[in-house]
């Protein structure tokens, strides 16, 4: 099931705060899914909604951080 991201904002490692963008995730999940030869599209969206379920409890009303 999709998730949709409840984080608008993030933090990045410069200090620039920039809009929240899950397929970002979705793709550096993907580029390590082929990187080791192990899974693939679908699977890297699935871990990336995974990601965003954990954003949305731990930083609801916050701006995260990159790190």
């Amino acid at each position: 099931m999709k998730v949709e991201p409840k984080v608008s904002k993030i933090r990045k490692r410069d200090g620039r705060i920039v809009d929240f963008d899950k397929s970002r995730i979705t793709n550096a999940i993907y580029k390590a899914i082929k990187a080791v030869k192990f899974g693939d599209r679908e699977l890297a969206e699935k871990l990336s909604d995974q990601v965003v379920r954990i954003v949305n409890e731990r930083f609801a009303g916050k701006i995260p951080s990159v790190e």
